[in-house]
């Protein structure tokens, strides 16, 4: 079965930063990021991000929903938060929902609010 030009243009895309990647400057992307580089600017999505294991972002991130495995050093701007178990999220944090699978983390801040 064939999908319309409509169905086509509303689905989310995902960009993805490989491990030998290294991005300088803010993001502003209309779907999801899968980060397993490096990104040194503040990112904002309309769509889901992952920090993968080993991925560093150092900046500020705003999305729909935020799954952090490696390390992210900025405040963090979410609906609904997942904290990896090797993750290190150094930062203010507002979030809808969070899930915390780490043993350690450093959040300054941390404010739950429904959306």
């Amino acid at each position: 079965m064939r999908k319309s030009a409509s169905q086509d243009s509303t689905e989310m895309k995902q960009t993805i930063v490989l491990n030998d990647s290294e991005v300088e400057g803010d993001i502003i992307l209309p779907g999801d990021l899968c980060l397993f580089g490096k990104i040194s600017g503040n990112v904002t999505a309309k769509g889901k991000v992952e920090v993968k294991s080993g991925a560093v972002v150092t900046g500020n991130i705003s999305c729909v929903e935020l799954e952090v495995g490696g390390l992210v050093e900025g405040n963090v701007e979410t609906c609904f938060l997942i904290i990896e178990e090797n993750a290190v999220l150094k930062g203010d944090v507002q979030a809808g929902k969070l899930l915390v699978r780490a043993v350690k983390y450093d959040i300054k801040r941390l404010r739950l609010e429904r959306k």
